[in-house]
């Protein structure tokens, strides 16, 4: 006689977990070869324009401020600005690198390192910070939602947007940029001042005993800050394109940002190193045209060998009155397309930024990727 074991009506399990990435967001309406669309969405004459002057106010900006600095103290012109434009160039080269060649490791670690580097410069040089970081911000911000509000409308609607959609836009919201880039950044300075008001206790006996049974606090209060800058670093492609995307106030894209970015992490950076690899591929391209249209026609002009040919094109050698000034606008030409190709970068990024925004929010609100706010004009 055999006996069955009767099996539990109840029989419990555990509930699947959803992956992290799902098959669904790879096919589903197809957003993932949508937003590979940037480069070619960036290469836009309006964009790119846009990305070029934004370039040349900063140039501008940084070679005013050089020239007040000679004017006011010669021997102490550059002595600031060479300390700290090296390492900021170095910090961004490192960071480029390290998304090259997909070392996570590295790129964490110049992230780390470019946060430093920033804290260093406005804890040393609040006045020279404050007096290159307000103007630049403000065109940052302006050039960034202007090309953010265009990518959004062609992207999203397939339309070009008008100059009232995108200018006039941008320029009614401008505090609103400028907060949202600047504000976490005064929050987090605002808590590493609060800190060091407290390390004054450590400078007194006696005192320097409840110095001591504060630090958890002050611990406590500089990893709030560390985590709102890292925060703010890794939200920062999306923050511009928030403003420009929804009818929202700065605190609110800030918020919103930072919830995608924690809520679904993978998706993020996966979307993120996409568009980054996708991004560098083309700017290399870009940069090779022109880097070797600029090579070839050199080549064609010094075709037939003659060294006052070569000294106009490179000043080098016995230049005349004549040879200097034709050095002067070769050079001039030259600088053009330097700023093209870092004007290319800009629009790439902010574009980048838009559709990595519009693809997130899709995924974490499941609002279409066609929604874009607009204000209702008044009859």
């Amino acid at each position: 006689m055999s006996s069955s074991r009767p099996q539990s009506s109840t029989n419990t399990q555990r509930p699947l977990r959803e992956p992290d990435v799902m098959l669904s967001d790879l096919t589903d309406e197809l957003i993932w070869p949508r937003i590979l669309r940037a480069p070619a969405l960036a290469i836009a004459p309006n964009r790119l324009l846009s990305g070029c002057l934004g370039v040349f106010l900063i140039a501008l900006i940084l070679n005013i401020y050089n020239w007040l600095r000679s004017i006011s103290n010669p021997r102490d012109a550059f002595s600031q600005a060479d300390l700290i434009a090296p390492t900021i160039s170095e910090r961004f080269e490192g960071i480029m690198q390290a998304i090259i060649t997909l070392d996570a490791p590295a790129f964490a670690g110049q992230i780390e390192l470019a946060i430093m580097a920033l804290r260093n410069s406005v804890m040393n040089n609040l006045v020279l910070t404050l007096l290159l970081g307000i103007p630049i911000i403000v065109v940052i911000a302006l050039v960034g939602g202007a090309i953010s509000r265009s990518v959004a409308f062609e992207f999203a609607q397939g339309r070009f947007a008008s100059r009232e959609e995108t200018v006039h836009f941008t320029l009614q919201r401008s505090r609103q940029y400028i907060y949202a880039l600047i504000a976490p950044i005064l929050f987090a300075s605002a808590l590493m001042f609060i800190i060091a008001l407290g390390g004054l206790l450590l400078s007194f006996p006696v005192l320097d005993i409840l110095g001591g049974i504060l630090y958890p606090i002050a611990l406590i209060l500089g990893a709030i800050a560390t985590i709102v800058l890292v925060l703010h670093v890794v939200a920062s492609p999306m923050i511009i394109p928030a403003l420009s995307i929804e009818g929202t106030d700065a605190f609110d894209a800030i918020q919103r940002c930072y919830a995608y970015v924690i809520g679904r992490p993978i998706r993020y950076f996966a979307y993120a190193i996409l568009l980054s690899i996708v991004g560098f591929l083309a700017a290399s391209v870009f940069t090779m045209i022109i880097g070797l249209s600029m090579e070839m026609t050199d080549w064609s002009l010094n075709f037939f060998f003659s060294h006052s040919i070569e000294s106009a094109l490179t000043g080098e050698g016995d230049l005349g009155a004549t040879k200097s000034l034709a050095h002067s606008a070769i050079e001039a030409f030259r600088g053009v397309l330097r700023i093209l190709i870092a004007g290319y970068f800009v629009s790439l990024f902010y574009t980048s930024g838009t559709l990595l925004y519009l693809a997130i929010r899709r995924i974490c609100d499941g609002q279409g990727i066609t929604e874009i706010w607009e204000p209702v004009e008044e009859a």
